[in-house]
């Protein structure tokens, strides 16, 4: 039997809004934004006209958190665009690969530790960058010419979590004077579990989590142990290749 070439372009058809249905965004600035932009050695920061200074500002910070953080990591020159959405109760940020970006949500939060919130993204968000660029060396800086920023995007996949999460966690508490690392509220939970158990959870519950009982996230778990191995043995135990 024959299949005619209209029920084969409406297979096509179909899969091709199925794929679609996977992709995603993390909100939707207004259609009639103007974006400005500003460029300096590192960063090409884009935002919203009306932001008005807020970018300078926020410029400002990634300057000053890189030449803080510079002497940690080994990446090499690199330029990023930092994309700022204002429009949003958000706080919060992300740096993503394919194409490599920093993305900034920069209202401050309500229950905030005593700092400057753009400082902790900018030192939270450029340490993810500066893993990212460390990584995009030796083989996989040649697989990501190519392959793309691809290669390097799905070899960071191998890295731990709580080692991303807890190294920008520990930077923004060692460069800022302050950050979640100083917090007696972030690491109250750490702390409780310790002294109710009288030991702390195997690495397995501790990245797995578990149903039965209460295990804090990737970010304090990270924060402890990255802040710990530094103590104990280098600071530089972790950017070295």
């Amino acid at each position: 039997m024959k299949i005619k070439p209209g029920i084969i372009s409406l297979i096509f058809l179909l899969i091709g809004v199925s794929l679609y249905a996977q992709f995603y965004n993390t909100g939707q600035d207004p259609a009639g934004i103007k974006w400005w932009q500003i460029k300096t050695d590192r960063f090409r920061i884009i935002y919203p006209e009306k932001f008005g200074s807020g970018g300078q500002e926020f410029a400002r910070s990634l300057e000053m958190a890189y030449s803080e953080m510079s002497s940690l990591y080994p990446a090499g020159k690199f330029r990023i665009p930092v994309i700022i959405h204002n429009y949003t109760t958000q706080s919060n940020g992300y740096v993503a690969w394919a194409p490599k970006r920093m993305e900034i949500y920069p209202t401050p939060e309500q229950n905030s530790i005593p700092l400057d919130n753009n400082m902790q993204l900018a030192f939270h968000e450029l340490t993810h960058v500066l893993q990212m660029e460390t990584l995009n060396s030796g083989f996989t800086g040649a697989m990501s010419i190519l392959l793309g920023q691809q290669f390097p995007g799905v070899v960071s996949a191998l890295v731990p979590l709580w080692f991303m999460e807890g190294d920008a966690v520990y930077n923004e508490s060692l460069f800022s004077g302050s950050g979640r690392g100083k917090s007696a509220s972030f690491q109250k939970y750490l702390k409780a579990i310790s002294v109710e158990k009288g030991k702390m959870y195997k690495y397995d519950k501790l990245l797995n989590g578990s149903y039965r009982n209460f295990v804090p996230d990737h970010y304090q778990t990270g924060y402890q142990v990255v802040a710990w191995s530094r103590i104990k043995y280098d600071p530089q135990v972790w950017p070295e290749p």
